[in-house]
């Protein structure tokens, strides 16, 4: 029993400096993530109120013409009317995931939107009247915009929560909201999924290698408890029977 003891005292205090760092950032990145609202993540409080606006329903082309007006590259999946920008749309969109808009009344082709289109629309749903402080075009995915539609713009703004706002360039419509706190979140979010690349995936060799090391340690310390336990049972059991032999 001693010798099972040693190798498994030598297992668990290996494996708990190898995971222990790990383990600290699991824990801190759960605190962080648990104290900061998920509200301010999103960017909520700087989200304008909706307005409501009388649309214009007469005189609408028909779904066909809107679908055909669009010349999307795979069949066609939805037409929807909505609005937009203050006027009625149909956003056409197709099985490949692509997505257009079209003027509701004239089957003008909306997109894709130029970058004086994706600062308007991100003025408006912006809280307050600050305006937009620069624009980007982007092109591929980054750490911050990741999963969505490409390509975007980001329209970025100096209000204190340090907001950016992506607006798809073929649908028109917003597609990520990012500001400082969910930067802190996603980095958090980041260290405790081990997603050092997309920060999306939960199956990576270093997530999955560190929690089973992780078992094992805490197993190895609970089977260590365990004999330490019953050594320490066994001698007092040895030293009470040595009291009434006495």
């Amino acid at each position: 029993m001693t010798a099972v003891l040693r190798w498994t005292a030598r297992i668990h205090k290996w494996l708990a400096l190898f995971v222990g760092i790990q383990i600290v950032i699991w824990v801190t990145g759960g605190v962080v993530m648990s104290l900061l609202d998920i509200d301010f993540v999103h960017g909520d409080q700087n989200v304008a109120p909706v307005q409501i606006v009388e649309l214009d329903l007469a005189d609408l082309i028909t779904p066909a013409v809107a679908a055909e007006a669009a010349a999307l590259p795979d069949v066609v999946k939805t037409v929807e009317l909505m609005p937009w920008a203050g006027r009625a749309v149909y956003q056409v969109a197709d099985y490949a995931g692509a997505s257009h808009l079209i003027d509701a009344h004239t089957g003008e082709s909306l997109t894709p939107i130029s970058e004086a289109t994706a600062i308007a629309l991100a003025e408006q749903f912006h809280l307050g009247d600050l305006p937009a402080r620069s624009a980007e075009y982007v092109e591929a995915f980054t750490t911050e915009y990741r999963g969505a539609e490409l390509p975007a713009w980001r329209v970025d703004f100096d209000d204190a929560d340090g907001t950016s706002l992506y607006y798809g360039a073929n649908s028109g419509m917003l597609t990520s909201r990012r500001n400082d706190v969910w930067r802190i979140y996603d980095f958090f979010w980041m260290l405790h999924i081990m997603g050092y690349q997309d920060r999306d995936n939960f199956n990576t060799i270093w997530l999955q290698g560190f929690a089973l090391f992780s078992l094992v340690t805490v197993f190895a310390g609970l089977l260590l408890l365990f004999i330490k336990m019953r050594r320490s049972l066994l001698m007092a059991l040895k030293q009470e029977q040595a009291k009434r032999r006495t």
